[in-house]
């Protein structure tokens, strides 16, 4: 057991000298100055603990990826605008939120990007506490306000949303997370004379809003005819095809209430088989408090696996997809479990930032009370973001120390979204801080191994698309399927980068939300393709 120790330690360190990478922190270097405000006087109203998400998005569809942060301001009277920052291809950012016209002053939480009415032109979706807000892409560097127009104004506290198709009929649905019931008559928790945030535990759950797309513009709530009803407390949301039979399930991360899985059952409804497959617990049978939530293929079986984020003093769970319709908490043998137990967790992602041809976890951390000396607790509020590597045998090693200063500095965090805002070959990241100034975060030498970047178009045709990578002998696949939303109230690039390690050639392929099959094309490492749907 010592001489196993010892090499997993000198495997540690060597992934730290030899391809692992480091971020930076480029926050004020480009321009994106942004800062979150959550209207807290000390009174610790319960809305101001759950910050806000960010996208990354082409809304001009010049090839760079754009910014979209999320704001609050105060839930009891004025709101602080959510902010665009429209890439300048240099590394920089420019501050188009008045110019684009979307600066809404909701108490927000999420936002998601999707091309709802197919012009090829992705629109925007925030949740707020109250009142949901869309935004229409004008194609013209503008939008409008389709709020009304669309049906899509979810009265209740939106927390987080995903654009995928539900009925199989080509266009982008969207399911919406509510969090809770909230009101001030139930709050002020004082426990031992200090006031602090009450939990969640303490306001009733509510359900999920389901809105079908009619095609034209439109949208209709279907949630309750569709199977949505379950009552928990959603604070994010992702939704993928997890049993790999042809349409999009809906996972949802549940805040003091048991996760949800919702299972398509291809006519338009869905059954919630959480407790049946084993996603609404981790493997202690204990609830949890779920923040955020990420599905991907973590061991390139083809099969997606999904990830949750917890409180402190509750692990964060990788769930392993068995292939025959069951997940698997598989934390503790991960190595996961124990390095998340003295953190609170929320933005998420499993996705590959050293293409080493393993997806890696990514994970955003910061307490809720701000006061935690006097609650007898000895944890930290501020708290430092945890990075890690997939050792590719089943195993993750906690490399956050060696990944730089921008990961170690303690922060607030909330929402993450991740893509490459450089365009260099690896997956950077943006942190919108709760009450405090937003973060980006340059991915630096991830992109030393191979990968491919693959585009899909038309946009709205693109969620719910697997792209395929396969080396030129065929000994090794990659896979991953494009989705919207998920982490924490957030939305990364839809663009697919598949890391493939010392791979020099491949075979790339596509399969349609719709089961159509693209031509397979042969790429060179560090290649950009773009596929279009294939038509009669």
């Amino acid at each position: 057991m010592r001489r196993a120790a010892i090499l997993g330690c000198l495997s540690i360190i060597q992934t730290a000298c030899f391809g692992w990478i480091t971020f930076t922190d480029v926050t004020t270097d480009a321009g994106v100055d942004f800062l979150h405000v959550n209207g807290a006087t000390g009174a610790h109203h319960f809305p101001e603990t759950i910050g806000g998400g960010a996208v990354f998005f082409d809304y001009d569809r010049d090839g760079w990826l754009d910014l979209y942060l999320v704001n609050a301001g105060d839930f009891q009277g004025d709101g602080a605008p959510n902010a665009l920052y429209r890439n300048n291809g240099d590394g920089t950012f420019t501050d188009a939120t008045d110019a684009a016209g979307v600066g809404d002053t909701g108490y927000g939480a999420g936002a998601v990007a999707g091309d709802y009415d197919g012009d090829g032109w992705e629109d925007l979706y925030i949740c707020n506490f109250a009142r949901n807000t869309l935004y229409r892409n004008n194609g013209d560097g503008t939008f409008s306000d389709a709020t009304d127009s669309a049906g899509v104004g979810e009265p209740r506290w939106g927390a987080s949303a995903a654009f995928f198709d539900a009925d199989n009929d080509v266009d982008l649905d969207l399911i919406v997370a509510n969090y809770l019931v909230y009101s001030t008559v139930r709050d002020g928790c004082a426990p031992n004379g200090v006031s602090v945030y009450c939990g969640p535990e303490n306001f009733d759950g509510t359900t999920e809003t389901l809105y079908l797309n009619n095609g034209d513009g439109t949208f209709t709530d279907v949630s309750e005819r569709a199977g949505i009803a379950s009552v928990g407390r959603g604070l994010a949301v992702v939704c993928g095809d997890y049993d790999n039979d042809g349409d999009a399930d809906i996972f949802v991360a549940n805040d003091m209430s048991p996760n949800f899985l919702y299972r398509n059952q291809g006519d338009g409804t869905f059954e919630e088989v959480g407790f049946i497959v084993g996603f609404a617990l981790g493997d202690d049978a204990l609830m949890g408090n779920g923040m955020g939530v990420d599905l991907a293929d973590i061991n390139n079986d083809g099969w997606l696996d999904a990830f949750v984020t917890n409180f402190e003093d509750q692990t964060n769970t990788l769930y392993r997809n068995d292939g025959d319709g069951f997940l698997t908490d598989i934390s503790y043998d991960a190595g996961i479990a124990i390095p998340s137990l003295s953190q609170l967790a929320w933005g998420c992602a499993i996705k590959d930032f050293d293409n080493d041809g393993f997806r890696d976890l990514f994970v955003v951390n910061g307490h809720i009370h701000d006061n935690l000396a006097q609650i007898g607790n000895d944890g930290s509020y501020p708290q430092p973001i945890q990075l890690f590597r997939n050792a590719g045998n089943g195993r993750f090693d906690d490399l956050s120390r060696q990944s730089g200063d921008a990961v170690t500095t303690p922060r607030v965090g909330r929402g993450a979204a991740f893509g490459d805002y450089d365009n260099d070959g690896d997956l950077d990241a943006a942190v919108n801080n709760l009450h405090g100034k937003a973060t980006l975060l340059r991915n630096d030498g991830g992109s030393d191994n191979g990968w491919v970047r693959v585009e899909l178009q038309p946009a709205h045709l693109a969620a719910g698309a697997r792209v395929f990578v396969e080396s030129e002998d065929g000994s090794r696949t990659w896979s991953e399927e494009i989705h919207t939303g998920g982490s924490y109230a957030s939305h990364s690039d839809t663009r697919a980068l598949i890391g493939i390690g010392e791979t020099q050639r491949v075979r790339v392929w596509v399969m349609w939300r719709d089961r159509t099959v693209s031509t397979t094309v042969e790429a060179d490492t560090r290649s950009t393709l773009r596929f279009q749907y294939p038509t009669q």
